[in-house]
């Protein structure tokens, strides 16, 4: 049984939000989300969490899901890591390590390198 996976990303803030009120370090997270939730981006891509991680697709996504999608995942020093998995072999998959003010440049630029918008 097909079940949706995606959130409006006002919950996922809400949801990075709490993690920040609750002494977690994912101020990063909340500012991307923050960013994305009022930029053009939040009609036209598909998100929901996996535990820590932020994950994106151009369609909604029903579980399981077995369509490409981006993974940010929060890492130490305020750093996030961008990861899109399209093959299941790890080396090969594209990513990048940006500092978190970064990150929405970065998600700006891995749009427009696929031609999502």
């Amino acid at each position: 049984m097909s079940k949706v996976m995606t959130r409006p990303w006002r919950e996922i803030l809400d949801y990075y939000s709490g993690l920040v009120d609750a002494g977690l370090p994912f101020q990063s997270m909340v500012i991307l989300v923050q960013r994305i939730h009022l930029s053009a981006y939040s009609n036209g891509l598909f998100a929901w969490t996996s535990m820590q991680d932020l994950c994106i697709a151009q369609t909604p996504v029903e579980y399981p899901n077995n369509a490409p999608y981006l993974r940010i995942s929060p890492l130490a020093n305020d750093k996030l890591e961008f990861r899109y998995l399209d093959t299941p072999v790890e080396g090969q998959q594209w990513h990048r390590i940006v500092a978190g003010e970064s990150a929405f440049a970065r998600l700006e630029r891995f749009i427009k390198h696929l031609h999502w918008f």
